[in-house]
């Protein structure tokens, strides 16, 4: 019961209307959303991003002394940077010129005042050499290195005991979020390559029919919305096996805390590395705006959720992880997941 599914079950009461996702505070009081508003307040000339230090606290990079003390001003704390975010955001728009190299990510990294690019074992010294010599044109804007294993997506096409399968028994992925229109009409949000070609899908456990497709969208972003078409199935507005309640969703901050569920694996120990890269998978499908974890995956959990606390943030797409064991644990690995409000926002949809 990845994404909190029933079948099948009594019904449960709709919440009377969509919350707000609880926000970030750091130890002198200033919320993410007010860091982000100070920020765009200040330009992205001006400013170098948004993120979670090592020691919680929400900083507000900049580019000046001046901005500094504006964000003082306004109960923030400040550091100052070397580049700007629209420096940034270039030196991204320039490496994206080159995106479609299997084995590759790259994008903005708010804590280190970076962009950093990541290669995995794959990719070929010639494709890496070229990588560098657009790093090398950008100086310490810009960090390359190597990751090991392969990046990948993490549906699988074998029997397994996960908990959604297509008509034919030959494609797994898992639920990520059980989602809502604002008349009630419930949904789960999905990976959209798990949902590519496959219109109708099942709960592996007990065979229940669960609903048709009704949108995709891969590659480029990676999600699919399923509509829930039995009414005997109750889809609870949980996560894990249903021991976290999830309430709201929005997007997430460079540095904090995160958890993923999924059907073959679990790891509830990660932290958030960037908020939009560019990753290209194996297969060479390449993606946009995705978010980068520490977060390991296994084949079975693409589609699952990645959250925080009761907030919605992500559906799991990918990872490095391969053969290597992957629990609830610190880990060098990479996971890469859609933003789900990015999602939610573009079809009218709610968690609940």
């Amino acid at each position: 019961m990845v994404g909190g599914l029933l079948v099948p079950s009594a019904a449960q009461a709709d919440p009377s209307s969509p919350a707000a996702a609880p926000d970030l505070s750091d130890t002198a009081g200033i919320s993410g959303t007010g860091a982000r508003a100070l920020a765009d307040s200040l330009g992205k000339y001006r400013t170098g991003g948004v993120f979670i230090d090592d020691g919680g606290q929400m900083i507000v990079a900049v580019t000046d002394q001046a901005a500094a003390q504006t964000v003082r001003e306004a109960g923030g704390v400040p550091k100052i940077v070397a580049y700007s975010t629209a420096t940034l955001q270039s030196v991204h728009t320039e490496f994206d010129k080159l995106a479609g190299i299997p084995g590759t990510s790259w994008g903005v990294d708010q804590s280190t005042n970076q962009v950093s690019v990541e290669l995995d074992s794959t990719v070929s010294p010639a494709n890496a050499a070229k990588l560098r010599a657009v790093a090398e044109k950008f100086g310490s804007a810009v960090r390359v290195e190597r990751i090991s294993g392969k990046i990948k997506k993490e549906e699988i096409y074998t029997s397994g005991g996960d908990s959604i399968r297509n008509t034919y028994h030959s494609l797994y992925c898992s639920i990520g979020f059980n989602v809502r229109t604002s008349s009630g009409n419930r949904h789960f949000v999905t990976a959209g390559h798990c949902a590519e070609g496959t219109q109708h899908w099942y709960d592996t456990a007990s065979g229940e029919y669960l609903g048709n497709r009704t949108s995709v969208s891969w590659p480029g972003n990676d999600y699919a919305v399923i509509d829930y078409t039995q009414s005997d199935v109750t889809a609870y507005g949980t996560v894990n096996d249903d021991t976290q309640q999830i309430s709201s969703s929005r997007y997430p901050y460079d540095g904090e805390s995160v958890s993923r569920a999924g059907a073959t694996s679990n790891d509830l120990v990660g932290q958030v590395l960037l908020t939009s890269t560019t990753v290209t998978y194996d297969s060479g499908e390449t993606l946009y705006g995705m978010i980068k974890t520490s977060l390991c995956g296994k084949g079975g959990d693409s589609g699952g959720p990645v959250y925080h606390g009761t907030v919605a943030l992500g559906i799991h797409s990918g990872s490095n992880t391969g053969d290597d064991p992957c629990n609830t644990s610190v880990s060098d690995k990479r996971g890469y997941h859609q933003p789900v409000q990015e999602v939610l926002s573009a079809k009218g949809l709610y968690v609940y």
